[in-house]
């Protein structure tokens, strides 16, 4: 270091010394960044799946997904994004949503005696096919059900008669046959949907009391990881 007329300057070699420093203590600083980016994205995305596995079983919680930018490349700024690959049945349980049937006055939920096919949810977190069709197929399988209203309640009930109880694995029930019928072999009255006007699902997730875990988390890991950057380049402060 100099003192003249001009002032303070610092000879060419050592300005040139401390700019390297500082290159490379910023591509540390970068690659630190990224490190403690990797590890919050799958902090967060456990953290995320667990909650939501605990309410709406494994397939729900593990259609979170998540990703780090920019990909390929450090940076002292990452951005780390997590979405679902189901969000209408995410945003329906952490909101509380109230469901109306979209077609008629009564919303229809399956029981477990009614046939699975076209109850599955698809990528979109969308009801696939829907449930009209679940009730096309029961009466492809049953025949005509039966409309019960329930007095003093805003509710009714469709039933299948003369279905017999499947023995085995399978379970379930089927059309009884004629011979079953002779036998008295057959039910009536066994309840495949419960009609009801509408149905508001209980808030059983809260992403977004995970994501302001992530927001401190974030926080501690990214503070952290350029602290020990700096001392190792620096020195530790006094």
């Amino acid at each position: 270091m100099i003192l003249d007329a001009d002032g303070i300057r610092m000879e060419t070699s050592v300005t040139e010394t401390l700019a390297a420093d500082f290159n490379v203590a910023l591509e540390d600083m970068a690659e630190a960044a990224m490190a403690a980016a990797d590890a919050l994205e799958d902090w967060g995305k456990t953290a995320l799946r667990a909650d939501t596995r605990a309410a709406l079983g494994p397939k729900v919680a593990n259609a979170w997904r998540s990703r780090v930018y920019p990909r390929g490349s450090a940076s002292l700024s990452p951005a780390i994004t997590w979405w679902s690959n189901a969000p209408h049945i995410i945003r329906a349980f952490s909101e509380g949503a109230t469901i109306r049937s979209s077609a008629g006055f009564w919303l229809a939920i399956p029981t477990e005696h009614a046939p699975q096919t076209g109850r599955s949810f698809g990528s979109s977190g969308r009801l696939r096919r829907g449930r009209k069709y679940a009730i096309t197929e029961a009466e492809r399988r049953y025949g005509r059900l039966r409309y019960i209203a329930v007095p003093g309640k805003r509710l009714a009930l469709l039933v299948a008669d003369k279905v017999r109880k499947r023995r085995g694995k399978r379970g379930g029930y089927a059309k009884a046959t004629g011979a079953a019928m002779k036998r008295g072999d057959f039910e009536d009255g066994v309840v495949m949907f419960v009609l009801v006007p509408q149905v508001t699902l209980p808030k059983n997730i809260d992403p977004q009391a995970i994501a302001d875990r992530i927001g401190r988390e974030g926080v501690e890991r990214f503070s952290r990881a350029l602290r020990d950057i700096a001392e190792r380049r620096f020195g530790r402060a006094s």
